[in-house]
């Protein structure tokens, strides 16, 4: 049988013996394993990265009907016309076990029949929200805000149902004799996970 060796600088050959050979392959095999641990390792901090960082790329979106565009996440679905709505976008599903996808909508509404300043236009809308929640409404917090270079109000309350309670936050602004309507819609206990996107969305909205 063959016998491994080397030969040393001074030009004698050494013999390895079996010992010495199991240990390189021992060291051997240590280090494959430890690269490819490595680099499944890189493989999941970039799939990570990717993940993360998709979730923060906003896409611009244009209603040209509407006359207006807004930005929303790459991850989010959008349906037009629907419900009354001219566009609503539809956050991801989390699981098999998520019943209910958090939403902003975008309502468009010509006041031309009935011209109102933003003052009369607020007092109207949360008084229509008191007649559909009744008892049901809850105000969280009523201000001013601007929105597309104009002065508009944020509206956050809470209405309860039979089967769940859901949170909303709704910003408007008045163009001439059209209305803007923004609101994000979402379960109580999940509303915080997405409002920051809600509010970037309203931050870039512009009427065009």
């Amino acid at each position: 049988m063959r016998r491994r060796g080397f030969t040393e600088p001074d030009g004698k050959r050494r013999v390895i013996n079996k010992t010495e050979v199991n240990e390189v392959s021992r060291r051997q095999k240590q280090t494959r394993i430890a690269m490819i641990v490595a680099l499944v390792g890189v493989v999941l901090i970039l799939g990570v990265i990717l993940l993360v960082g998709k979730d923060h790329i906003y896409k611009k979106y244009y209603n040209k009907a509407g006359g207006f565009s807004i930005k929303y996440p790459v991850t989010w679905a959008l349906e037009e016309n629907k419900g009354g709505a001219a566009v609503i976008f539809f956050s991801p599903k989390e699981n098999a076990l998520d019943f209910f996808k958090e939403n902003v909508n975008v309502v468009v509404q010509d006041i031309s029949a009935n011209p109102l300043n933003l003052e009369a236009y607020t007092k109207l809308a949360i008084k229509q929200m008191r007649l559909v929640f009744e008892s049901n409404f809850i105000i969280v917090e009523s201000v001013p805000i601007t929105i597309a270079g104009r002065a508009g109000h944020k509206l956050i309350f809470i209405g309860k149902g039979p089967d769940t309670e859901l949170k909303y936050m709704s910003a408007w602004v008045l163009d001439g004799l059209t209305a803007y309507q923004i609101t994000y819609t979402a379960i109580s206990s999940h509303y915080d996970e997405y409002a920051g996107k809600m509010k970037k969305m309203v931050r870039s909205f512009r009427i065009e």
